[in-house]
């Protein structure tokens, strides 16, 4: 016996395979690229609960698109332009109270005892970076966050959608305005 279903039904449960199928690699590719995720999320925002709604945001987009993900170009250059068009709509959207930096944001790894004193060293000099990166404009951060992952040019500009000799320079310029805020936060820290 034969049942009949309409074409949206046929779609409908079409989708729902096709999304239990990608499921598995889905969470796998998070799970590999998580780290990258979490600092974009930590990037662009201010508060806690700020940060957590990105990092949803971020899932709910990447989700989204993965179906359409055609695989022109490395899984994590998919991901970075979305984490990262996903954090610069979501900063238009909260205003700018949304990039101020968090206090003590990023972990290091945790390390023998004996170390302690030199991984707190390490922290502060961890937070500082990130508090100074949470300074620059938007396309600066994302830039550098790129830079700091390892990234080439070429992919830094395909993720981005500039040229690659454009990334050159404005990664140049974003290291020089790095040192300028460094700099100053080290002044400062000293004349207290």
């Amino acid at each position: 016996m034969w049942i009949l279903i309409g074409q949206s039904e046929l779609d409908k449960l079409s989708n729902s395979l096709i999304l239990k199928l990608l499921k598995p690699d889905f969470q796998h590719i998070i799970d590999e690229n998580n780290g990258i995720l979490y600092k974009i999320a930590r990037s662009y925002t201010r508060q806690e609960v700020d940060f957590k709604d990105l990092y949803q945001e971020i899932l709910v987009q990447l989700w989204q698109s993965y179906p359409r993900f055609e695989g022109k170009s490395k899984v994590s250059t998919w991901m970075y332009r979305v984490a990262l068009n996903t954090a610069m709509t979501f900063v238009k959207k909260k205003g700018r109270n949304a990039t101020a930096p968090l206090e003590n944001n990023f972990q290091i790894a945790d390390r023998p005892f004996e170390r302690q004193e030199a991984q707190k060293e390490e922290q502060d000099q961890l937070n500082a970076l990130y508090a100074a990166i949470n300074q620059l404009k938007k396309d600066e951060r994302a830039i550098i966050l790129l830079h700091l992952e390892g990234k080439q040019y070429d992919e830094i500009a395909e993720i981005i959608g500039i040229t690659t000799s454009n990334v050159g320079v404005k990664l140049l310029r974003t290291k020089d305005k790095l040192k300028k805020i460094l700099s100053t936060r080290n002044d400062l820290k000293r004349n207290e």
